[in-house]
């Protein structure tokens, strides 16, 4: 009898390291899959928070482009307060001007963001003319293949982008003129298509798109302009210097004030003229 409990407390303490064994490799199993799980809550925080830094500089990067922006503003007003003496000032019209001024510089900022990978690479340019218009100009190669007057599919994209941003600009206006060199690439079919030519096509293509696009602007807010080799914005002496010359312009003016119609002019009711007497005999 003695002897058979030995023998089962021999066999309890035999299994006894396997068991102590099986609790440790179990424990070691639930703290790896802790850790596993801390580390993905960690880089999924440590993502987010890297997101929330981008957006952040971003913010911060717009807000002083804005500052920098409304100081360029402040001093063409003040500018012009100065020029214009003791001519006496409009309140209504001038609080008009200033709102026209943030309306072009809040698209001004929009196009930033909606055009900056091709602001970036030299193939679009944005700026603003004092206080009276915003200018976006698009290069050839981001909109027509050489000689064509047909838009890119690419072309396409990047003014359905940019015409969203330019048609919530209320009570303005997109002038769009094109620009080539002085030595046009005929397309087959169209052998012996002038500089005049192309550019005229060009610009009422990207006008169409403007009305067609995203944006829906309306036509009464458009006008097309070919402008040929005749404006260049540098000399065109090398291809890099042709290349830059052969663009769009797309400029964000207010819309003229519809002209006052006179009231007509009530005529002039004739004045009763005094009956002749006739003597009768």
């Amino acid at each position: 009898m003695e002897e058979a409990r030995s023998a089962r407390r021999v066999r309890r303490q035999a299994w006894r390291p396997w068991a102590l064994l099986g609790g440790v490799v179990a424990l070691s199993g639930a703290g790896g899959v802790l850790a596993v799980n801390s580390l993905s809550a960690l880089e999924a925080r440590n993502a987010q928070l890297e997101q929330e830094a981008n957006e952040s500089e971003a913010r911060v990067a717009e807000l002083q482009a804005l500052r920098v922006s409304m100081e360029r503003r402040l001093r063409v007003l003040e500018q012009q307060q100065q020029g214009a003496g003791s001519l006496p000032v409009d309140p209504r019209k001038a609080r008009e001007q200033n709102a026209q001024m943030m309306r072009r510089e809040t698209a001004r900022l929009n196009l930033t963001a909606a055009l900056k990978d091709e602001l970036t690479r030299g193939d679009a340019w944005l700026d603003t003319l004092g206080t009276e218009a915003l200018r976006l100009e698009l290069s050839e190669r981001l909109l027509f293949e050489p000689g064509q007057s047909g838009l890119t599919p690419r072309g396409t994209e990047v003014l359905g982008r940019a015409g969203s941003v330019l048609a919530a600009v209320e009570e303005h206006a997109v002038e769009v003129a094109a620009h080539t060199d002085e030595r046009p690439q005929s397309s087959e079919g169209e052998a012996g298509e002038t500089s005049w030519e192309l550019s005229t096509a060009r610009a009422a293509a990207v006008v169409r798109a403007l009305h067609e696009g995203p944006g829906k602007l309306a036509p009464e807010r458009l006008s097309a302009t070919g402008h040929a080799s005749f404006r260049p914005v540098v000399p065109s002496d090398s291809p890099v210097n042709r290349l830059r010359n052969r663009r769009v312009t797309l400029m964000l003016r207010p819309l003229p004030e519809a002209p006052a119609v006179p009231s007509p002019a009530l005529a002039p009711v004739p004045a009763p003229q005094a009956g002749k007497k006739t003597a009768q005999r």
